[in-house]
């Protein structure tokens, strides 16, 4: 992952959110402060992702014997951070008061 943004002291908002591109039904938010409390702030965000994906299936194993590249036939994990990864205009961690008022069809008539 080669992000702008190198450790968990420069993360932008407070919510860590945290998607898989092969698994959908794998995503999580974490806050910031707890992150950076459990692994430090200065941790590179490659190295938090691939704690918080420890778990998962398709993490890369150690090599088997004859693979020229350390498991290259096995489908490895797609963690990623969806609000680096696509930005939106807004944070996705914005108070309710900072919001803009939005009209919704179909009310009081």
């Amino acid at each position: 992952m080669a992000d702008p943004i190198p450790c968990l002291a420069l993360y932008p908002y407070v919510v860590v959110r945290v998607e898989c591109g092969i698994c959908p039904a794998r995503r999580g938010a974490y806050r910031l402060a707890r992150l950076a409390a459990k692994y430090g702030p200065e941790t590179p965000l490659d190295e938090v992702l691939a704690r918080i994906s420890a778990d998962c299936p398709y993490q890369r194993g150690p090599a088997r014997p004859g693979d020229k590249v350390p498991g290259q036939y096995v489908p490895r994990c797609h963690a990623f951070l969806p609000d680096i990864a696509r930005p939106v205009p807004h944070p996705p961690d914005l108070p309710p008061s900072l919001m803009r008022p939005r009209l919704v069809s179909g009310g009081k008539g």
